[in-house]
């Protein structure tokens, strides 16, 4: 449990609103300067993370599929470049396996220097428009490996002290359908990152760098007591549902059972999905970063008040079985996880309702693309189609 507030009132309340203001910022530098036009309506998230790597702010107008998915690539960064990260650097990743959410949606990550020393990360997250893969866009509905979705982007060092690194830049670009606007969302995330780090410092000049880094930990530790208190006034008890996805394209005919089991325990929520179908033959199957993000996002709407970074993460756990739907591994396909993560975030709302009637909402509407495969039969000419 987060102990006492380590800093005065008024400084914390100051640092706490800079923090999610310099994400904010990061948001609309990104808004105003890519070139993806899925980027441009608004599908991409920001995140300001302390030197451990956790969540402490993320922006007021993030999406809810990236909620509770940055920290996990923001440490797979860390874990890959332990003692080899300089000023000026700037990292990429998308990898769902990482904690990721679908090769589509690439991270760039800057580490935030002070006197020498990484006091925190910024990170900018953008759908860009291709990643390559067996069609357009790189969302094949009848994958069933990622070796058709795109490509896979572990951490890779993408700008140093010199800048840009235009070999490892062009490498990427031209593995997608558009190279010059890869180039140029690239350009637009990094800058991001880099107007957050300036924020950063400004805050560093104005209080010191000990009581930013202090602020840091403080805005996780109040989420966290917060988010804690609420739990723990409402009654212990057992929830259970299930939703369901049409059919498994490479199976049968049946629906796809994702099953939840949200237990109230003290001051905490554990959601546990055994039950849930392995995975299936198409692209509709979430990594476990996607699944926590789901469950982020949807308890999240019942406390809508509270600040968005790690201290909320650390008030539920999640129990998914390995190899289920909403726990794939390398290489299963991932790219449709939207399709899971809208049937969790559906049933998060049922349960938590029912704890929290005052603040009950209906589903959602169960709509995201329309995605066809044209069949090899020559009689179907439009066989197997998919509605997320």
């Amino acid at each position: 449990m987060a102990g006492a507030l380590p800093l005065d009132p008024v400084t914390f309340e100051v640092l706490k609103n800079s923090f999610i203001t310099s994400v904010d910022q990061m948001g609309e530098q990104v808004l105003r300067t890519c070139y993806s036009f899925v980027i441009y309506n608004r599908d991409f998230s920001s995140a300001l993370h302390d030197a451990n790597g956790e969540c402490a702010a993320q922006g007021n107008q993030d999406i809810a599929v990236h909620v509770g998915t940055l920290h996990f690539t923001c440490k797979d960064v860390m874990r890959h470049f332990e003692g080899d990260m300089h000023e000026g650097d700037v990292f990429a990743i998308n990898d769902p396996y990482a904690g990721g959410t679908h090769f589509s949606d690439v991270r760039l990550i800057r580490p935030i220097f002070a006197d020498g020393k990484i006091i925190a990360f910024s990170q900018s997250n953008g759908h860009w428009s291709d990643v390559g893969g067996s069609v357009p866009g790189s969302f094949d509905v009848a994958a069933r490996e990622m070796f058709r979705e795109g490509l896979r982007i572990t951490p890779v060092r993408l700008f140093d002290k010199n800048g840009l690194r235009k070999d490892v830049a062009h490498l990427i670009a031209s593995n997608t359908r558009d190279p010059a606007s890869i180039i140029g969302d690239i350009q637009a995330q990094a800058e991001a990152t880099a107007v957050c780090e300036r924020e950063i410092l400004r805050l560093v000049g104005k209080y010191g760098r000990d009581t930013v880094e202090t602020g840091l930990a403080a805005v996780q530790d109040y989420v966290e007591r917060s988010a804690r208190q609420r739990i723990a006034a409402l009654p212990d008890g057992e929830w259970e549902t299930v939703d369901f996805i049409d059919r498994d394209p490479a199976g049968g005919e049946g629906m796809i059972p994702i099953r939840i089991k949200m237990t109230i325990k003290g001051d905490r929520a554990i959601y546990d999905f055994t039950g849930s179908h392995p995975t299936i033959g198409s692209i509709y199957n979430s990594a476990f970063g996607a699944t926590f993000s789901a469950v982020a996002a949807g308890m999240k709407t019942f406390f809508p008040d509270l600040p968005l970074n790690s201290g909320f993460y650390r008030c539920f756990e999640i129990i998914a079985p390995e190899g289920s739907i909403v726990d794939a591994k390398w290489p299963i396909a991932v790219t449709g996880f939207l399709m899971p993560f809208e049937k969790i975030m559906n049933s998060i709302y049922e349960m938590w309702s029912k704890l929290m009637p005052e603040r009950a909402l209906a589903c959602a509407f169960n709509l995201e693309y329309l995605l066809t495969r044209r069949a090899r039969c020559p009689q179907l000419r439009q066989a197997d189609l998919h509605v997320l």
